[in-house]
């Protein structure tokens, strides 16, 4: 594989998508997109049809436990719909997003092409998490950022909350989007709230839950649930460390005033 135009889309497998909507999650604050993404993936038994391999990705490979190894990649999988006629899902995520900002437009603006001409597909969701800087009081909420007021009306009596976000969303989660727009497909940024750097299992299962209601899916949220409950023990032992003086160990979550308040 040669990498002369930098971003290559790779078909494994041809399918023919009925009406396709793409739900985009990659890594970013709170992996929110990424937690989404898999959650859908795995628990509608998508299929890997294509890769997306760029020289725009992180210079490292993964390791695989067989002892090989493999370029960092993103990856669509096809969730075909039972229902005679309704749209099917593809999925996109994978291992990271491109590092610069001609990377960034790269990429993404190959992303949406492939949707519109290869798959024909009408409307695009890309997911993220939108950091408050400050606690999460209660159920994290979810928010979006539409193409056009038409998409906002379609959401009416969800609670998808708009016009309350500031500030700007970086990376694919923002650019996909903007991209869609100008290519004439409808689309929305879903972000859940989230106040973590790393990891909010109750943030990607806000966004979930909205998107599954969307699309009529029905969906087991008990993975969600066993790390937010791991999640809330850690943050548990971190506190009663301060209170006592010391320094946390291992992998509690830390959080931070300084937290930027976009998404990825």
């Amino acid at each position: 594989m040669d990498f002369d135009s930098n971003t290559k889309i790779v078909v494994n497998t041809q399918i023919k998508p009925n009406k396709p909507i793409l739900v985009v999650g990659l890594p970013g604050i709170g992996s929110v997109g990424k937690l989404v993404a898999e959650h859908l993936k795995n628990e509608f038994g998508g299929k890997k049809f294509a890769t997306v391999y760029s020289s725009h990705f992180p210079h490292r490979v993964i390791m695989l436990k067989n002892g090989n190894v493999r370029l960092v990649n993103n990856r669509f999988y096809i969730i075909k719909n039972s229902n005679k006629g309704e749209s099917d899902i593809v999925v996109l995520t994978g291992d990271d997003q491109a590092v610069t900002t001609e990377g960034q437009y790269d990429v993404n603006m190959k992303i949406v092409k492939f949707f519109k001409e290869e798959l024909k597909g009408r409307f695009i969701y890309t997911i993220g998490g939108y950091s408050s800087s400050e606690a999460v009081q209660g159920v994290p909420r979810v928010f979006g950022n539409v193409t056009s007021k038409k998409v906002i009306e379609e959401f009416k009596g969800t609670d998808v909350i708009f016009g309350k976000t500031k500030g700007m969303i970086w990376g694919s989660a923002g650019l996909i989007i903007a991209f869609a727009k100008m290519n004439n497909i409808d689309g929305i940024c879903l972000m859940g709230e989230t106040a973590f750097a790393d990891l909010d299992a109750a943030a990607a299962k806000s966004v979930l839950l909205t998107v599954s209601k969307k699309l009529g899916l029905q969906i087991n949220t008990k993975n969600f649930d066993i790390i937010i409950e791991k999640t809330a023990k850690a943050l548990k032992t971190f506190e009663q460390q301060l209170s006592i003086g010391t320094q946390p160990t291992g992998s509690e979550y830390q959080k931070s005033d300084q937290s930027p308040t976009y998404i990825r």
